[in-house]
């Protein structure tokens, strides 16, 4: 229990302080692991590969999460503007803005990047997406309406027809 509380890190500490924590749970991630699945004799390889993948992980994690921030205060790494598209409730039509990839976060960066198959979308796009399915919708379901009628329309003169031929 002592020893786990040592590992408490702060959310205000270094990334490095989080590479030996994140390469421990690896460790015994791979040993539990191996002992569990593969037997006695592939602890120790899951010792080994494990707190390798904690580590590597922990180090990638690190390095993608450098904010840009505090990189764009030397003239070496100017940050660029993402063009992104607002959608307003009123109106259908989009206004291109840019908002500095600085202030996003890191997740919000891949999911918006033109690579990504899932989009950031605010309450208003959403809201016009589902209205514009709904159009597309109702449309669907009038052409239906339709066809059922020319279908009742149809049925009705092939009664009429025999009607008048089991009369004469």
């Amino acid at each position: 229990m002592i020893f786990l509380r040592t590992l408490e890190i702060p959310p205000s500490s270094p990334p490095q302080e989080r590479v030996f924590p994140s390469t421990l749970a690896g460790a015994f991630t791979g040993a539990a692991g191996g002992a569990v699945l593969r037997g006695r004799s592939n602890i120790i390889p899951g010792i080994i590969m494990f707190s390798l993948f904690g580590f590597t992980g922990q180090r990638v994690y690190n390095a993608l999460d450098a904010s840009p921030s505090s990189s764009s205060s030397s003239s070496s790494n100017p940050t660029l503007p993402i063009p992104t598209t607002t959608i307003t409730p009123s109106s259908a039509t989009s206004q291109p803005s840019t908002i500095d990839a600085a202030t996003q976060p890191l997740w919000k960066r891949i999911l918006n990047s033109k690579y990504s198959p899932m989009k950031v979308l605010s309450d208003e796009q959403y809201g016009h997406l589902l209205r514009e399915k709904l159009v597309r919708v109702d449309a669907e379901i009038a052409i239906v309406d339709e066809e059922i009628g020319k279908v009742k329309a149809m049925g009705d003169e092939k009664d009429v027809d025999r009607r008048d031929q089991g009369k004469a």
